[in-house]
C-alpha cells in the first residue's frame, strides 16, 4: 500500500500508475465499520476492472482550516488512520492512500469545480464511491445526488454506499464519526468501541509529572500533548502499548482534586510494569469507563479507591490493535 502524503490540494499531481482508478474521498475519521465497507467495495471494483483502488483523505481535517481557533481534535491520528486502513483486509489492501493538505482556497471551490479539477482531471477516476452522508464543495453544496449527476455527465461510474446500521434497542441508527465522537465525550467507551473494529486509542509522549503516584505506590505515565479527542473526564480501564508489548492499565483523565490540582491531566498506571518511560511514545486503548473524578479526604482514601479501580480494570479483557 503506497502512502502519498502532503499532496497540495490544488497543484500536485499523481503518479500515472494511480490514475484511472476507483477512488473514495473522505475524512475517514476513526475508520469505523462504515468506512471498512467502503474499502471492501473499492476492492470489488479494483479486482473486477483491474484498476487501482485509492482512498483519499485530508490532513489536517478540513474543519480545522475553516475554524482554526476551535479545538477540533479527530478520533484518530493520521498515522493510526493509515494503520487501520491497512488492516481492513489482511489479504488485500488499497493500492494507495492519498493524503491531501486542504487550503482555504481549495475548500471554497464550488462542488462542480471540485469534481472537475480533482476527481475528473487529477485522479482521472473511472469509479467514485461515496457514503450517503458525503458532501463536498463550498458550503457542503455537493451531495451524493450531485456527484452522481456529475459522474453521468463525465462518464464516471458512481456508487453511493449506504451507511452501516446498528440496532440501538430503539431502532437502527447509522454509524458515523460524529456519533462516535459524542459517545467518547459522554464516556460511553463500550458503545463507541462497538462501532469501530478496534478500541479507541490515544497516543502521546510520556512527560515528567509531580511523581505523587510513585509515592502512593501507583507510578503513572503522564501524557504530553494529545492530538486526538479527549474522552469524558474520569477513570478508565485501558490497555497500554509500550514498544509493541501490551499491558493492562488504568487511566485517569481530569483534575487531581485530592491534591488541589485543577488543570486536566492524563496519566496511566501500567500494571506489572517497572521501567522508565520518560520520552517514550505510548498508546492507550480505552476499554471501559469506571468512574468519574472525585476528591478524597486523604491520600489513604485515594489509595484504597485506586486499588479498587485497578481490580475493576482487570475485569475488562481484549487485545485488539
Amino acid at each position: 500500500m503506497q502512502i502519498i502524503s502532503q499532496l497540495t490540494a490544488l497543484t500536485d499531481g499523481l503518479p500515472d500508475a494511480l490514475t484511472g482508478g476507483a477512488i473514495s474521498i473522505g475524512k475517514f475519521d476513526g475508520m469505523h465499520r462504515g468506512h471498512s465497507l467502503v474499502v471492501e467495495r473499492l476492492k470489488v471494483y479494483s479486482q473486477k476492472r483491474q484498476i487501482p483502488a485509492i482512498l483519499v483523505t485530508f490532513e489536517p481535517h478540513p474543519a480545522v482550516v475553516l475554524q482554526p481557533d476551535a479545538d477540533l481534535r479527530p478520533i484518530c491520528s493520521l498515522e493510526r488512520k493509515i494503520e487501520l486502513i491497512s488492516k481492513v483486509d489482511r489479504h488485500w489492501q488499497v493500492d494507495a492512500v492519498v493524503v491531501m493538505t486542504p487550503t482555504m482556497e481549495f475548500l471554497q471551490q464550488s462542488a462542480e469545480t471540485f469534481f472537475r479539477e480533482t476527481i475528473q482531471n487529477r485522479f482521472q477516476a473511472r469509479v467514485v464511491l461515496a457514503g450517503r452522508d458525503f458532501s463536498f464543495g463550498r458550503g457542503r453544496s455537493g451531495t451524493p445526488d450531485t456527484i452522481r449527476q456529475f459522474g453521468q455527465q463525465a462518464g464516471i461510474d458512481v456508487e453511493i454506499v449506504d451507511p452501516v446500521q446498528i440496532d440501538t434497542g430503539n431502532g437502527n441508527r447509522p454509524i458515523s464519526s460524529s456519533w462516535i465522537r459524542k459517545l467518547l465525550q459522554d464516556g460511553q467507551i463500550g458503545q463507541a468501541n462497538e462501532l469501530m473494529p478496534h478500541p479507541y486509542r490515544m497516543t502521546a509522549t510520556v512527560i515528567a509529572g509531580k511523581q505523587r503516584g510513585r509515592t502512593l505506590g501507583f507510578p503513572t505515565a503522564n501524557f504530553g500533548r494529545v492530538q486526538t479527542i479527549l474522552p469524558k473526564e474520569g477513570v478508565y480501564a485501558t490497555a497500554t502499548w509500550i514498544k509493541g508489548e501490551r499491558y493492562d492499565s488504568t487511566t485517569h483523565i481530569g483534575a487531581n482534586l485530592t491534591f488541589g490540582i485543577v488543570q486536566t491531566n492524563i496519566e496511566t498506571f501500567v500494571h506489572h510494569f517497572d521501567g522508565d518511560l520518560y520520552g517514550e511514545q505510548i498508546s492507550v486503548d480505552f476499554l471501559g469507563y469506571i468512574r468519574e473524578p472525585q476528591r478524597f479526604d486523604s491520600a489513604e482514601a485515594l489509595v484504597r479507591q485506586m486499588r479498587e479501580d485497578v481490580l475493576c480494570s482487570q475485569t475488562f479483557a481484549g487485545s485488539d490493535t
